[in-house]
């Protein structure tokens, strides 16, 4: 029978990094959905430079989430 040794240090790592991980990405796609919904208000009442702001906000989020999602394949591809 085996023994395995458990390294506490990098069992404390993923714990912490995964929860960070999580909260920028629930973040990224709260702000596209609040730059996309903004937005669209914002066209409606006529508010052209709020409207592209919040655009802006939810263009620039998307970009972030993407990375994300796209950083965090390749790391399972090459693991």
């Amino acid at each position: 029978m085996t023994v395995a040794t458990i390294d506490v240090g990098k069992l404390f790592e993923l714990v912490w990094a995964s929860m960070v991980a999580g909260a920028v990405v629930a973040a990224c796609f709260s702000l596209i959905i609040i730059g996309v919904t903004r937005a669209a208000d914002c066209r409606q009442n006529r508010r052209s430079g709020s409207a592209t702001a919040y655009a802006a906000l939810s263009a620039v989020a998307t970009v972030v989430f993407l990375g994300i999602a796209v950083f965090a394949i390749s790391i399972i591809a090459t693991k």
